[in-house]
């Protein structure tokens, strides 16, 4: 039985014993029994609200298992087409592709607002900007080429 069930079976249950709102007793139990069918209305929605939440994190949790089932099958993969034998002809090249071997390019850029220096990498230019760690300044980058260089 649900609450607002219980709090009407209450309130025929004071009708069937006759409370009236003429005696000061019956007048505090009718305004009980009102304040208890306002609260059942509010938990029914609460309890609505709480559900809908729940379908939304349940959806919310199928999309990052999707997302998760893609990212890292694509990592799967490529441990799968790894070939040891291509590790052996490359030892002293870098491509630069990953930034794991210490060859990835780096900058030093100097915060205009707090001063500080940062260190930026290859690929954070990609970004187009980044955030002071010091001051949270945003540091733009225009990574266009230069008119001078044609």
């Amino acid at each position: 039985m649900t609450v607002s069930e219980k709090v009407a079976y209450l309130k025929g249950l004071a009708d069937g014993l006759g409370i009236k709102d003429s005696t000061n007793e019956g007048k505090l139990m009718l305004a009980v029994i009102d304040v208890l069918e306002a609260m059942a209305d509010d938990i029914e929605a609460v309890d609505a609200h709480a559900k809908d939440l729940s379908d939304c994190i349940s959806d919310i949790n199928e999309d990052m298992e999707y997302l998760e089932d893609l990212c890292i099958g694509d990592m799967d993969d490529d441990d799968e087409d790894y070939d040891e034998a291509d590790d052996d002809d490359d030892d002293d090249v870098c491509t630069g592709c990953c930034g794991s071997c210490g060859d990835e390019q780096e900058y030093e850029v100097t915060c205009p607002k707090c001063g500080e220096t940062i260190t930026v990498y290859e690929e954070d230019l990609d970004f187009g900007s980044i955030r002071c760690p010091k001051c949270d300044a945003e540091l733009e980058f225009d990574m266009s080429p230069d008119d001078k260089d044609k």
